[in-house]
């Protein structure tokens, strides 16, 4: 089991009543932002581990969380994964404000996400902005009232969003601000950033590896692959249920495993039947291990659809398997060692050596925290390396659900 942790920080309203709080990436080593981690790669740990290993769940369930973005992630499509009504969305005080990024911000609004602008200074180019966002943060530390007020005074004529102070560190501070109209506050006078803890769980079916030893062997043909599905009737079930969404199969009609294989390719059977049967691996549990193996295998695809598209399918394979151990709670090579795979795959995932496993590296390097500047796959821009992490994410969470609604 390896640990997670997520920082939090409490936002209060008027009466000092938590309503909110602020996500906050923490390392490993103890320490919160700040620390060498640049923005994406911040952000991108703050989602995985808030939604998918510890849970936002235990912050409450009406409570509002804030995420700060970076311009690259606020227009990228995989924040939309995220849930608009209790998602805020901060955009930093460090984007340059372009038609691009307004057009995300207006379609994420419209979406139903909340918009607001993080430790606020004016200028001109943030009136496209102003009028997408319900708050403003402004930064109030060390600041006495006139100072305070000036700051709100920037503001254009008309604009009125809620208010929100932050760093507010002293009782006269807090009293500042109520008095000059802020709703909401956060700072240290308030509560200081406090440390969520998890784990993620594994669990094992002998069985289900087994059938996907069978599965993975290249040498199976078409018919092979069918009675391989067929021996597990609930597998067949909900491979059909699977196969038979609008989404996979285009509105034709799949009655068989055959006719499924026929319409949309080997390759795909295989790999929603391997995706199927991890899923199971993880059915008592909360899919954490799951999550995991889709994102790696997503990201690992993206990145060979970009970049290496011979071998864009064998590195989905590679990222599928790469946590194999926490599923099965065997060794890795113990894992391994049962499925009839490549022995370029094998070596990937054991040693990330070459091409391969430069990009599963890649992946795992991304999720634990390194800078995306550590780039370590020859030819990749540093720029796609979040993106795609995060569509991975958002991806995994879609097929999720669409597995877990195949019951």
């Amino acid at each position: 089991m390896s640990d997670i942790f997520l920082g939090v920080q409490p936002i209060f309203d008027r009466q000092q009543n938590v309503v909110a709080y602020e996500l906050l990436f923490r390392c490993a080593s103890g320490g919160f932002e700040g620390q060498g981690i640049d923005a994406d790669t911040a952000t991108s740990q703050v989602i995985i581990n808030a939604f998918a290993d510890i849970g936002v769940e235990r912050l409450g369930q009406d409570k509002l969380l804030f995420l700060n973005l970076s311009e690259s992630l606020l227009a990228s499509d995989v924040i939309q994964a995220l849930p608009p009504n209790r998602v805020v969305l901060e955009v930093l005080e460090t984007v340059h404000v372009t038609p691009k990024l307004v057009a995300a911000a207006r379609e994420l609004v419209k979406q139903g996400f909340t918009l607001a602008l993080d430790d606020f200074v004016y200028t001109p180019d943030w009136d496209p902005l102003l009028l997408l966002a319900e708050i403003v943060k402004f930064d109030v530390l060390g600041d006495n009232r006139a100072q305070i007020r000036t700051k709100l005074h920037s503001l254009p004529s008309g604009c009125q969003p809620r208010l929100l102070a932050e760093k507010v560190e002293t009782r006269e501070q807090f009293q500042d601000c109520l008095d000059l109209g802020f709703e909401l506050f956060q700072g240290y006078y308030l509560a200081r950033p406090q440390v969520l803890t998890g784990k993620r769980p594994p669990d094992s079916r002998v069985h289900t590896l087994r059938l996907m030893t069978r599965l993975q062997d290249e040498n199976s043909s078409v018919t092979d692959i069918e009675q391989i599905i067929s021996q597990d009737v609930t597998l067949s079930y909900r491979l059909l249920r699977f196969l038979s969404s609008a989404s996979v199969s285009q509105g034709r009609t799949i009655d068989t495993i055959k006719q499924g294989i026929v319409l949309v390719g080997l390759r795909l059977v295989r790999q929603w039947a391997a995706l199927l049967m991890l899923s199971n691996l993880n059915a008592s549990e909360h899919s954490h291990c799951l999550t995991r193996s889709l994102t790696y295998a997503r990201f690992c695809q993206l990145i060979g659809e970009r970049y290496f598209p011979a071998d864009k399918d064998t590195l989905f394979t590679v990222g599928l398997f790469a946590n194999l151990d926490e599923l099965l709670q065997v060794p890795l090579m113990d894992a391994l060692e049962h499925l009839p795979l490549d022995e370029r795959i094998k070596q990937a995932i054991l040693t990330h050596e070459g091409l391969l496993g430069q990009v599963l590296a890649q992946a795992k390097r991304f999720e634990y925290g390194a800078r995306l500047s550590d780039v370590i796959v020859p030819d990749v821009k540093i720029e796609a390396l979040a993106v795609c992490f995060l569509e991975a994410f958002a991806w995994a969470n879609d097929l999720q659900a669409q597995i877990q609604h195949s019951h």
